[in-house]
């Protein structure tokens, strides 16, 4: 029987409620020469028999007595794929009809590339409140890593099976959250990753979902996070104290800065971080100051409760380091700050 050309592979752990429906945006997608390949974990609900329901033969089943853990699954789907390209997508989570034929499309039409993305919306109860919209340059994704998980969106992404397989990829078990971002960029240091410049994914901000038990543990999420922070900084030769990490952390949460000084810190970390790749050329020179402004911009937004004397840091700093900066970010943030707004999504109510 000849293999497909696609292996698209879903893990699942008590999935019963949504699951159907991830299948059946699987099923109905434009492109046709794949296989399922669904891999059960130990779910304790009725998964296996709504699974069970669908005759599909482009279906595989893998069923597991006992629950070992989502990057297990991920780790056995790349053993077990039967394409020559492996797509993941989650079992409470939608995929638009077209993903597949689009992301299959850039691969083999640009050889030189092991992975591609997409953007991804998240939605609850059918309604969408958030877009992630990830880099197209492969460059800049690489540069993103050292502070955004979502730079490659692991739900959306479709990788070169031979590639993974050449540089012996695998996703860390021992992560319970961040096996995802780990695997990224992992994977970043030896193939080169674009995004399709669209939603083609939807991920549903279910109360089950792994990430959302781990939203307000701050603590446990920056100590599992950590080690992909540690190996990203050493790509700058930078070996981190803990303190740093933490530092590193804060540049990357959403969390608003409850002190002047902590903002003030992850500034000059932000700015360590650019002498650093100025010295070892480790990523392109101008594309990592553009990030690393985009980052300051963010982190800016953070510390917008403390008014106008973040606004005059931000412009002076800017100015000081040469970090290119939208005149709508200036106006965004100048708003944020003369209200002294001290949440991350700006409202107006």
């Amino acid at each position: 029987m000849k293999n497909p050309v696609l292996t698209v592979a879903m893990p699942t752990y008590n999935a019963e409620r949504y699951i159907g429906e991830a299948i059946e945006s699987v099923l109905n997608q434009t492109f046709r020469d794949f296989e399922l390949l669904i891999i059960n974990d130990g779910s304790l609900d009725d998964t296996h028999s709504v699974v069970s329901l669908y005759k599909d033969a482009r279906i595989r089943l893998i069923n597991l007595e006992e629950n070992r853990g989502v990057a297990h699954c991920r780790n056995l789907a790349l053993q077990e794929a039967r394409g020559e390209f492996i797509a993941w997508t989650d079992s409470d989570d939608l995929n638009e009809p077209t993903r597949f034929e689009k992301q299959l499309n850039f691969l083999q039409n640009n050889l030189d590339f092991g992975g591609c993305g997409t953007w991804l919306s998240r939605f609850k109860d059918s309604k969408t409140y958030y877009v992630t919209k990830a880099f197209k340059s492969s460059e800049k994704i690489k540069v993103s890593l050292l502070f955004k998980p979502a730079s490659v969106p692991n739900a959306t992404a479709m990788l070169r099976l031979s590639e993974i397989k050449k540089y012996n990829l695998k996703y860390d078990e021992g992560l319970q959250i961040s096996e995802d971002y780990d695997f990224i960029f992992n994977c970043s240091q030896y193939l080169k990753f674009s995004n399709i410049q669209e939603v083609l994914y939807h991920y549903r901000d279910s109360e089950t979902s792994i990430m959302k038990s781990f939203e307000d543990r701050e603590e446990q999420t920056f100590h599992i996070l950590k080690t992909v922070y540690k190996k990203a900084l050493a790509n700058l030769d930078i070996r981190a104290s803990e303190y740093e990490l933490r530092l590193h952390h804060a540049i990357c949460s959403r969390k608003i800065f409850s002190k002047f000084s902590h903002f003030q810190e992850c500034c000059s970390w932000l700015e360590n971080l650019q002498l650093a790749n100025h010295q070892k050329m480790v990523y392109d020179t101008q594309v990592f100051n553009d990030i690393v402004a985009e980052q300051f911009f963010f982190l800016s937004k953070k510390a917008s409760g403390f008014g106008l004397k973040t606004l005059s840091f931000f412009i002076k700093k800017s100015r000081k380091n040469r970090w290119s900066i939208k005149p709508i970010a200036y106006s965004k943030l100048a708003l944020r700050c003369v209200l002294k707004y001290d949440k991350f999504e700006f409202k107006l109510t």
